[in-house]
């Protein structure tokens, strides 16, 4: 009896125990620690994956017929930036123009109507000194035009107001104020009598940046550029011109010709950098 009371309870505390693992497995706990599982899906709902490191969702796509503006290409066809505004302002003539390079001599009336940066020769008197030290008027019978002369460009020359010299230089428009900015002036108390000439022969004595004033033919183009051989009765020289300096003239081997310019010696060459040339 005794041990029939015995298995009975030990039926008891096996059907308890088969009930609880039965309890614990429907709800998914399988052991200490364990993430639940997810809960079942809806039907037509699935959450998005997680994000992952350099994925980032798309913008949304824009609606039909809109496009967003495709960004300018710089230089492409078309697309330029705009021209930069004058760089001297004002309303006066001949401003806006392109720079004119004279090949006769002009009076000053006709060279205060000339562009910026124009290159011109002008024939008169300095008649007075301005404020500066390197500023003066100058005037012939059409008008007075202030003219700036540096020390490289007056070479040690003396001029009186009742002498007659020529000037080639650039014109200038600064501020609304007309001027001429001298490269080279040469005087001339009479007619073919001009001071500071010298021979080419001349020149193979004379000091670096030395300012001389030759009267030839340019008789070859050389290799280098803005290079040519320059003859004279005495000999021959090597001579530079730049464009600015030629403003345009056209020269040929017959044609007589005045340089204006300094004496340089570099490694052991001499040549004549031209500052201005005119056809005589």
């Amino acid at each position: 009896m005794l041990l029939m009371k015995e298995f009975s309870l030990f039926f008891v505390f096996c059907l308890i125990t088969l009930i609880a693992a039965a309890t614990v497995f429907a709800q998914g706990f399988t052991e200490p620690g364990a993430n639940p599982p997810p809960p079942p899906s809806v039907p037509g709902y699935n959450p998005p994956p997680s994000p992952e490191f350099g994925h980032y969702p798309l913008p949304p796509p824009p609606p039909p017929g809109h496009y967003p503006p495709s960004p300018p290409l710089h230089g492409g066809p078309g697309h330029y930036p705009p021209p930069p505004p004058p760089p001297h302002g004002g309303s006066g003539p001949g401003i806006y123009g392109q720079p004119v390079m004279t090949g006769r001599p002009v009076t000053i009336g006709e060279a205060k109507n000339y562009p910026h940066d124009s290159w011109i020769i002008v024939n008169g008197n300095i008649v007075s000194v301005l404020p500066g030290g390197r500023h003066f008027m100058f005037r012939d019978s059409s008008g007075e035009i202030p003219i700036e002369i540096g020390p490289k460009e007056w070479r040690g020359l003396s001029a009186a107001a009742s002498d007659n010299v020529e000037i080639c230089g650039e014109v200038k428009i600064e501020r609304g104020q007309v001027f001429i900015k001298v490269h080279a002036i040469t005087a001339a108390a009479k007619p073919n009598d001009r001071r500071y000439a010298v021979t080419v022969n001349d020149t193979q004595n004379l000091p670096h940046d030395s300012w001389v004033v030759l009267t030839g033919n340019i008789v070859y183009s050389l290799p280098k550029p803005h290079d040519y051989t320059f003859r004279d009765s005495s000999g021959e020289i090597t001579i530079d011109i730049g464009p600015k300096e030629w403003r345009g003239l056209s020269v040929g081997v017959s044609d007589k010709v005045e340089i204006s310019g300094e004496v340089k010696r570099e490694r052991g060459q001499v040549f004549i950098k031209v500052h201005a040339i005119r056809k005589i």
